[in-house]
């Protein structure tokens, strides 16, 4: 298939998009750096057009597997052989596996092993995989004792076995001791070719001179090939032989029976192999992944559920792969203010690559891989892709009927949702009608609001970009001096084709390039008004930014004056209040030393009279602040909370600070003196469920928590201990009762999930026993 495959033929469109894209060249780098074949399917068989919740599961499990690698725990990378066909055919009722065959089974259940080891080294979400992973034991330890390396049986597979191995061993041995009192009899050492003992049809013979036939009993089983050499058994050692065959077949009895109890064991457990197959796969393809992002510096980019993005540093990894850090980064947004970006410049210049590198970079992402590129990814339920030249002489489809085809379907199926990716739109036809055409087919995405991106050479296109709403224009960079594109795309500008600087330079005759030049000025005209309404565009954008700037700074300036006066404010408070201290400690002291006085000359036994007034002296500037003081109310008085018009009770009287703290709808809270209104006639209201809170300052050693709710209770020992730690308290109890054991059974949930808990008991029976927690804090 080639990259601008007919989107009229049989293939769906996500194939077409993803086979536009390049795709599959990544899909196969990928699979190259798969340690085994269960991740080579996994990524074989992954698909980018999925659901938005499935690929934040893809990239979670990415960024997990990242982030492990990062703490120093990777996953092991070893080769395992293919075992799923063995585990179809011991399903089936008296399978059989060879010993080779569950040789292989046995790996894969030792890597099952190393991977949930490996998992079980950091605590995440990964780590509950581990449990699917683990082999049965039994079956391993099994495997692994009757298996060697070339996965022949061993004596150890059963008692039976290796009992006939051992009979098998002492046949041999008596066998050929036999035969070598042939070999070694003084008067027959002629009759051999070789001292040798040879097996032939599973019995050990002697090889015989041709010539010295007859000279002794035997039966011949075999002639060499010269007809020189003949292979006899003795007659005298036909029953040993005849044992050892027997034995023989004996152990291959044994051996079968010990296979086919082996597959069955197998059988048993493949169910969870499988399972544990497809983590084994699906771990080691996204690990591959990752492995894969390094080799073009790529990241894990966030999905966001609209479809926009804004991208920045944006490359196409195929040639960062094959150009390691020469690829220049571009940024790119779309789907927030524009939904439309119309890309000019000359060939060669880097246009179609953009267009590949954003289609491509969103569809490894929605597969999980890291993408070259940094920002915020869009979410499209579908996408397309116009890009290459598509013409099909079978089909007889020349270049630009092909592009209208596949532009028919475009237009059919775009909305919203979708991601639209158009190369040289127009081309291959008249300018002027391929312009038109052009324009015609992004005004109709635009309206339905797709995501679209199109490059294109046409003039038209251009002053369409630059005169329609929700459409950006931008070029592709090129430096006319060396005849070389900068491949950078400047936004705002139209890129020029550079077509006769480029002819000139190459050396087109003068005559003919005059002749050119002078016809394309004339066409020009009408552009240089564009370009004159374009200037002037973006000098009204710049003023616009010079004055955001200006006001920006200004409200800073505005910022830091503010914080300069409360700063000034705070410290002028302070020196205030420090002030009035010192002068309160003044007078304090001198009234004491008026008191000791007093108290002096009452010892001393003078004038009573005189020391009465001078301790009445001595208070007169304490009466005076006093009597400025309005009365305050008692604790314990009802009254009425004038913001809200609640009734309430005051709790605790702060003289100093003219404040109140009252109870009020379950919570305790400080008012100032001037929004309570006394009033002993007033009822308080019953508050149902509400939750009785004492302040550690007020009561720090207990919280009586009887008769709430559990949810009310668990909030209302939050706060408790958020004030016992705040003022530095290190044990809190809990008033709870007995009753049926909710709160109780809270406040043990609460100990055990806050950090801040160190410990938890009950109380002493003198305490409250069971119906009073204690609470130690760090």
């Amino acid at each position: 298939m080639t990259a601008a495959a007919a989107l009229t033929g049989s293939t769906p469109w996500q194939n077409i998009f993803a086979s536009a894209l390049d795709l599959e060249d990544i899909r196969t780098a990928w699979g190259a750096q798969c340690a085994h074949p269960y991740g080579q399917d996994y990524v074989a068989n992954l698909h980018p057009w999925v659901a938005l919740a499935e690929i934040h599961q893809r990239q979670q499990l990415a960024q997990c597997l990242e982030q492990r690698s990062g703490a120093g725990s990777s996953l092991p990378i070893m080769a395992l052989p293919e075992i799923r066909a063995w585990l179809d055919l011991v399903e089936r009722p008296g399978a059989v596996l060879a010993g080779r065959q569950l040789l292989q089974v046995s790996q894969v259940l030792l890597g099952q092993k190393r991977y949930a080891a490996a998992l079980r080294e950091v605590d995440d979400a990964l780590t509950e995989w581990a449990t699917d992973l683990d082999p049965s034991p039994s079956l391993l330890r099994r495997l692994q004792q009757s298996l060697d390396e070339e996965g022949e049986l061993l004596d150890t597979a059963s008692a039976e076995l290796q009992a006939i191995r051992r009979q098998l061993r002492q046949g041999r041995n008596d066998i050929q001791r036999f035969l070598q009192g042939f070999l070694r009899h003084p008067d027959w050492q002629d009759y051999w070719q070789e001292p040798l003992i040879v097996l032939r049809s599973d019995r050990y013979v002697l090889p015989l001179k041709a010539s010295h036939k007859g000279r002794f009993k035997a039966i011949v089983h075999d002639r060499s090939a010269s007809g020189e050499t003949l292979f006899v058994e003795p007659l005298s050692a036909v029953d040993l032989n005849n044992q050892l065959v027997q034995d023989r077949q004996t152990e291959r009895q044994e051996q079968e029976k010990v296979l086919r109890a082996l597959s069955a064991a197998v059988g048993q457990e493949a169910a969870s192999i499988r399972r544990a197959l497809q983590h084994l796969g699906k771990l080691d393809g996204v690990r591959a992944g990752l492995e894969l992002g390094k080799a073009y510096q790529g990241a894990l980019v966030p999905v966001g559920r609209r479809p926009v993005f804004a991208l920045h540093k944006l490359r196409h990894p195929l040639l960062c792969m094959q150009h390691p850090g020469q690829v220049v980064g571009n940024a790119l947004a779309l789907g927030e203010q524009h939904q439309q970006l119309v890309i000019t410049g000359p060939n060669t210049g880097g246009k179609t690559a953009l267009l590949k590198a954003l289609g491509l970079n969103h569809l490894m992402a929605y597969l999980g891989l890291p993408i070259a590129a940094e920002g915020q990814l869009g979410y499209f339920r579908q996408g397309f892709a116009v890009i290459g030249d598509a013409q099909d002489i079978h089909a007889d489809l020349s270049t630009f009927s092909a592009q209208v085809s596949r532009l028919r379907v475009v237009l059919e199926q775009a909305d919203s949702h979708s991601l639209v990716l158009l190369d040289e739109l127009g081309n291959g036809t008249d300018p002027r009608e391929g312009g038109a055409l052009a324009q015609a087919v992004a005004e109709e995405l635009l309206a339905v609001k797709a995501c679209t991106i199109l490059t294109s050479h046409l003039e038209v296109m251009k002053r369409y970009a630059l005169s329609r709403a929700g459409v950006a224009l931008a070029g592709m960079g090129f430096d006319a001096d060396t005849l070389t594109p900068t491949y950078r795309l400047q936004w705002g500008v139209g890129g020029a084709s550079h077509g006769l600087t480029i002819a000139r330079r190459i050396g087109m005759p003068e005559p003919l390039m005059g002749r050119a030049e002078a016809l394309y000025a004339d066409d020009r005209e009408d552009w240089e008004r564009w370009e004159a309404q374009r200037e002037g565009l973006l000098r009204a954008a710049q003023q616009a930014m010079d004055e955001a700037t200006l006001a920006r700074m200004e409200a800073d300036k505005s910022a830091k004056r503010l914080q300069r006066e409360l700063d000034a404010a705070r410290q002028e408070r302070e020196r205030v209040a420090e002030e009035a201290r010192s002068e309160w400690q003044q007078l304090l002291e001198n009234a004491r030393g008026e008191v000791r006085k007093t108290i002096a000359a009452l010892k001393a036994g003078r004038d009573t009279q005189a020391a009465s007034a001078a301790l009445e002296q001595s208070g007169a500037p304490f009466r005076a602040v006093q009597d400025a003081v309005p009365a305050l109310p008692e604790v314990g008085s009802r009254g009425l909370f004038l913001p809200l018009r609640q009734v309430t009770q005051i709790m605790r009287v702060d003289a100093l600070r003219q404040r109140l703290q009252i109870q009020l709808r379950g919570k305790q809270l400080w008012i100032p003196l001037a929004q309570f209104r006394a009033d002993a006639a007033l009822e308080l209201p019953k508050e149902k469920g509400s939750t009785q809170y004492a302040s550690p300052e007020n009561h720090p050693w207990r919280l009586d928590l009887r008769g709430q709710l559990r949810d009310a209770a668990w909030q209302a020992l939050c706060r408790h201990v958020d004030g016992a730690i705040a003022s530095g308290r290190q044990q809190v109890e809990v008033l709870h009762g007995k009753g049926n054991g909710v709160l109780a059974e809270m406040v043990r949930e609460f100990a055990q999930q806050d950090p801040r808990v160190t410990q938890w008991r009950m109380a002493r029976p003198e305490q409250g026993g069971g119906g009073v927690s204690e609470l130690e804090l760090r």
